[in-house]
């Protein structure tokens, strides 16, 4: 304290205490014009001080003028007035982003939008204002770790009692800042502050990708979640209907199109209907580069559609007769054909296993020659000839 110091306890810590935001931001206008002048008169005062030739030439009496007492008052107010400008805008650049940081939780928590022009608007004012931005690199990094953190904070709570849309939006939201606002702030805060080496970059991204992660794998869990319920098989023909060759004929061509077929092809086309209108088409993810947040969405669905019809499959297999085995070896055919671009490596080999038990059930005999053959897969496509329009290449 430079005044005071004799007052009372309580008027001591409520001059030491940091002004009010407005306060602040009008001190340090009106500091910084004063600390220039105080700077232009000391300038002309050192071109007035005696140099070291005068001194030992003899310009005052060794006894009565020593150098050490050269420095003036002026020049510790010089000291001072630099030390207060610092924390002053140290102080203003906290009130800036503790204020942005608000504002974007607000609009994130209420409209689901990550406010990266908000930041860049609060540096770039910064920029305008401070006079002594190097001196306060570690206030700005730490502010804009600051929002982006209530940011994602606030995104949380927009989901939170939501469904997947609301899921996907943040996603969505992240993927863009992920993909170019994070660069926009660490360049603007490299220009203001020159500073080199900094890790904000990475804090920033490990920050947004966290819970970016967590909001996408949420989704994805809903998917694998929602698509067992879609892969229940349909009824097994009943042995009368097969040991009646007209009756199995005559059902064979007025068959539809297999409901679990269509519950689970339909659920998929969905969920990428879905991925496409949050994300788009092209949008890469950038843990997973190149692959896309619509590719990844696709081959989970896909996923687990095809180990959920697999893993019926197997439940009914021990009472399974041939021309059923036959029947949903068709199926799981032109599933396969239908979603093998989406599907891992994994998911294909449980398939062929789950194919070469069917073709054990049905005699062993090779794919073509059973009573439905390849006909049977030609038929599938006929029916669901939409899904295959709308999953194929």
């Amino acid at each position: 304290m430079t005044y005071g110091k004799d007052s009372q306890e309580r008027l001591q810590k409520l001059l030491q205490s940091p002004l009010p935001s407005p306060q602040t931001s009008k001190c340090a206008s009106e500091l910084a014009e004063l600390a220039e002048i105080i700077e232009t008169i000391h300038g002309s005062i050192m071109n007035l001080r005696p140099t070291d030739s005068d001194y030992f030439g003899g310009f005052a009496p060794e006894a009565q003028y020593k150098r050490s007492d050269m420095e003036s008052a002026l020049d510790r107010l010089t000291r001072l007035m630099e030390e207060t400008m610092v924390i002053i805008e140290r102080r203003k650049c906290i009130y800036a982003f503790d204020n942005c940081a608000k504002h974007n939780a607000q609009r994130a928590s209420g409209s689901g939008i990550f406010d990266g022009n908000a930041i860049l608007s609060c540096i770039q004012r910064l920029s305008d204002e401070l006079t002594r931005p190097e001196s306060c690199a570690a206030e700005i990094e730490k502010g804009c770790e600051l929002v982006v953190n209530k940011s994602c904070e606030g995104l949380a709570n927009y989901v939170r009692d939501r469904g997947d849309s609301a899921r996907l939006r943040a996603v969505s939201e992240c993927a863009s800042v992920l993909s170019s606002t994070i660069d926009n702030i660490v360049r603007e805060v490299s220009y203001l502050t020159n500073s080199q080496g900094s890790n904000l970059e990475e804090c920033l991204v490990e920050e947004v990708s966290a819970f970016e992660a967590i909001m996408f794998d949420e989704f994805l869990e809903g998917i694998r979640r929602n698509m067992t319920v879609y892969c229940k098989l349909s009824p097994m023909m009943s042995a009368n209907i097969e040991d009646d060759e007209f009756l199995a004929e005559k059902n064979r061509s007025e068959a539809q199109f297999p409901a679990h077929l269509s519950a689970s092809l339909l659920s998929i086309v969905r969920c990428r209907a879905q991925v496409e209108k949050a994300l788009g088409e092209k949008t890469v993810r950038k843990q997973q580069a190149p692959s896309t947040y619509l590719f990844l969405a696709m081959s989970t669905a896909a996923d687990s559609v095809v180990d959920g019809i697999c893993y019926e499959i197997s439940q009914r297999l021990a009472r399974m007769r041939g021309s059923q085995a036959d029947q949903y070896l068709n199926e799981l055919q032109f599933l396969l054909n239908t979603l093998r671009k989406y599907l891992n490596d994994q998911v294909l080999h449980a398939a062929e296993g789950c194919k070469n038990k069917l073709l054990t059930k049905t005699g062993g005999g090779v794919r073509g020659q059973g009573p439905d053959g390849l006909g049977g897969i030609e038929r599938l496509e006929r029916l669901g000839r939409m899904f295959v329009m709308c999953l194929g290449d």
